[in-house]
């Protein structure tokens, strides 16, 4: 067992469970969430519909819609359309399904702003909009978009630029030109990804792309008749139609050649997938197989002789901290800490004084405040049967927080956070050292947990392999592997000795959490009720359940069961402000520990060379 003997050590701090814990999750988390969640505010651009409508004078006016889709609050979008190559933009316009924009500084719901250059036209508009779908319509007329040759009239125009940031769900374009449509006379083309397309379509040409993904443009190459823009003002000298088509037959070859390579790819994908389902299937089937026979042979629990579901018996020989560890799975939380204080209170070492609040400030909320007494006769007596940790405790608390009184302020806690959370850390290791030689897991069953995380690990490092060299049917052992590896840790099991502590624990826990003690309250109960205290708070029954437990004290006798626990007035006459006052010293002690713990085909990947591109977000 000495190649287990590391394993063990972490086995018994709980960092490998930890660890494999957070694995597991981030692998469950970014499979199944990241997809659908990106960010608690984010948005999306469903649809972009343009109409566009080129005029006689060599200029084009464009109804340009936007629907977006909000997940959050937002309240500004903008649109940035680059003027190289073209005019500029004139009659600007904006509206929503309910709202006509006004041009305003003002920023108020409703308004827009323009600012334009020789470079670029920009607009922002202002709205109010939270987890809903709007659409905004752009309308304006863009200059000199037409380029007029001596033998044909050229529109070379992205409709969508390379700099839009966002991708687009889809994207249609509807082009209507000054003369009838047909394909003798006009020839045109589609750039931007390979999977869309234009077409001739009742006197339009349509262009569409679904999707248009991000930093891609969209964009058409037209040529028509020049007598169709007879006052165009971009005239041009030369013959541009032969140059056109050479030049789209070129990008149209090899828009055909890099389809037909993308359907190779596609078809040998689905070969490989087709090939690597059988070996995905049997890692996933192996790991789920191999954690079950792991879990018969390792895991499965030792039936211990005691039934009580709810129990009112006490430890007997272990002291509050090292109940609390070993019920936390030997990890050292605040609980073990209040505990132990009120444990030496209970022993009378230390006395607790409750004092009215020194600040008479308005502000301030008028809460009592708590002195920490070290009992020097008791402290000496007590000398040698203190566990070192103990001895620990008062120490740090008189004489590091203290500066050696023998009184101290227990908002000293608080006022000296950093602190006492530093020495926290290292009263949690003293505490550990007593945990050594007490066995919280069988060893077969750790190492049985081992067998089971390095099988899960090697389920999921194979689906990795074949996601990587085969694709999707990967994905089922890494999914597989990530459950079994949380399931892994069910094949630990508790040795019969500790499993026996951890009920009774469990019952003594419902005792108090479900008020119990109140049906049978009487002498017994009262007469233990410093114990019951201190185990609850080793057990982490929480504050509603002390302040039940101290409100059982009958009225005017919380002195005669906490003597250790003082008042300048004397006894409380009422048990509901004992109950406070006690479950205010124990958030006190526990919550500064608590953080340390050409037209009719497909488009061309060519061209680029366009004027436009229009690009906008939201914010």
């Amino acid at each position: 067992m000495k190649q287990y003997s590391k394993f063990l050590q972490h086995i018994h701090t709980h960092l490998w469970l930890k660890f494999f814990f957070v694995f597991t999750l981030l692998i469950n988390f970014a499979l199944f969430f990241i997809p659908d969640s990106v960010a608690a505010k984010s948005f999306r651009i469903d649809r972009i519909a343009i109409q566009a409508r080129v005029l006689p004078d060599g200029n084009m006016y464009i109804d340009e819609s936007r629907t977006y889709t909000f997940r959050g609050k937002f309240s500004w979008a903008d649109y940035k359309l680059p003027l190289q190559g073209i005019g500029n933009v004139l009659d600007f316009s904006l509206n929503d399904e309910n709202t006509n924009y006004r041009k305003s500084k003002s920023e108020e719901p409703g308004t827009y702003t323009v600012q334009s250059s020789e470079y670029s036209f920009y607009v922002r508009w202002h709205y109010q909009a939270e987890n809903q779908t709007k659409t905004f319509t752009l309308h304006y007329l863009v200059t000199d978009v037409i380029s007029v040759y001596q033998d044909v009239a050229e529109l070379y125009y992205k409709f969508v630029g390379e700099e839009n940031e966002m991708p687009v769900g889809q994207v249609t374009v509807n082009i209507q030109l000054p003369g009838q449509i047909t394909s003798d006379v006009v020839k045109a083309w589609a750039h931007g990804p390979l999977w869309g397309g234009i077409r001739f379509e009742q006197n339009e040409l349509v262009m569409d792309v679904d999707p248009l993904p991000a930093r891609t443009y969209w964009e058409a190459r037209i040529v028509f008749p020049k007598e169709w823009v007879p006052l165009a003002e971009k005239r041009k000298t030369g013959n541009v139609l032969p140059t056109v088509l050479s030049q789209e037959a070129e990008w149209a070859q090899k828009a055909n050649e890099e389809r037909e390579r993308a359907q190779q790819r596609l078809l040998e994908k689905k070969e490989r997938e087709k090939t690597a389902w059988p070996f995905a299937i049997g890692l996933a089937l192996i790991n789920i197989l191999g954690l079950f026979l792991l879990y018969q042979k390792y895991g499965r629990g030792y039936r211990v002789p005691y039934y009580q579901k709810i129990d009112s018996e006490l430890p007997q020989k272990e002291s509050p901290a090292i109940v609390s560890a070993l019920y936390m799975n030997k990890q050292v939380r605040g609980a073990a800490l209040s505990s132990t204080l009120f444990d030496l209170a209970r022993r009378g070492i230390i006395e607790l004084e409750q004092i009215p609040p020194t600040s008479n400030k308005w502000w301030s909320s008028n809460k009592p405040e708590f002195l920490l007494k070290k009992v020097p006769e008791k402290f000496q007596e007590a000398g040698g049967q203190l566990q070192d940790y103990e001895s620990d405790l008062i120490h740090f608390i008189f004489d590091e927080l203290g500066g050696g009184q023998n009184i101290v302020p227990m908002k000293m806690f608080r006022k000296r956070r950093t602190k006492v959370r530093k020495w926290f850390l290292e009263w949690s290791k003293m505490v550990k050292e007593h945990l050594n030689d007490i066995p919280l897991y069988e060893k077969s069953s750790i190492r049985g947990t081992v067998y089971g995380v390095l099988l899960c690990i090697a389920a999921i490092a194979g689906g990795v392999l074949i996601l990587v060299y085969f694709g999707s049917p990967g994905i089922l052992p890494v999914v597989t592997g990530g459950l079994m590896l949380s399931i892994a840790f069910a094949i630990l099991r508790y040795t019969p000795e500790m499993k026996l502590k951890r009920k009774k624990w469990q019952a003594l826990r419902r005792y108090l959490v479900k008020y119990h003690f109140v049906e049978g309250r009487g002498s017994d109960w009262l007469a233990n009720i410093e114990k019951y205290l201190v185990y609850g708070l080793a057990l982490g029954v929480g504050q509603k359940a002390i302040k039940k437990m101290m409100e059982s004290i009958p009225e005017q006798q919380q002195t005669h069961y906490f003597p250790w626990y003082t008042h300048p007035h004397g006894a409380y006459a009422s048990p509901a402000d004992f109950a406070t006052a006690i479950s205010s010293v124990v958030q006190i002690a526990s919550s500064t520990m608590s953080s340390s713990s050409g037209a009719g085909g497909g488009a061309s990947g060519g061209g680029g060379g366009g004027g436009g591109g229009a690009s906008g977000g939201a914010g």
